[in-house]
């Protein structure tokens, strides 16, 4: 009877101790399945925040005005403009491709920029370039365009990042 009970004794100890261990083999299971689920899009995850994305084109161009210039000689157009940092870089240099528009969208005047002063996340820089009548087509376009854009395609920029 000594033998039985002893028996009865280590068989449920061990099963005590078979039962704990497949308790936590199911937790940690359990806790794969919720990682592999929301890495497959099926939940939504709260734990991390996905990282910003910048704008394709940092620096945005605002045309802000022209004004006719009358010479001795030459006639000529003052236009306008305001370079802006959308990013939350530091840019020490961009370049590109300028393009000027009209109110239907018709590109008046296209020509390469660079601008080489530092231009910090946010701030604007205003800049004042001229045309003059010896452009006689591109001229004559910004004469008649009622309303005219700017944009600055293909960028280019220099950070210290």
């Amino acid at each position: 009877m000594a033998a039985a009970l002893f028996f009865f004794c280590s068989f449920a100890s061990a099963q005590d101790k078979t039962q704990k261990r497949l308790t936590g083999l199911e937790k940690r299971v359990t806790k794969v399945e919720k990682r592999v689920t929301s890495l497959e899009g099926g939940a939504a995850q709260a734990a991390v925040p996905a990282p910003k994305k910048e704008a394709a084109n940092p620096v945005a161009v605002h045309f802000k005005g022209k004004k006719q210039v009358v010479g001795q000689e030459k006639l000529g157009i003052k236009l306008y403009l305001e370079f802006e940092n959308l990013s939350a870089r530091r840019f020490y240099a961009f370049n590109g491709t300028l393009v000027f528009r009209n109110e239907s969208g018709a590109v008046i005047w296209s020509r390469p920029y660079a601008h080489s002063e530092p231009l910090g996340p946010g701030e604007t820089v205003e800049v004042t370039m001229g045309i003059l009548s010896e452009q006689a087509k591109e001229y004559l376009r910004f004469v008649k365009a009622r309303a005219v854009t700017a944009s600055l395609e293909k960028q280019e920029f220099y950070s210290a990042e």
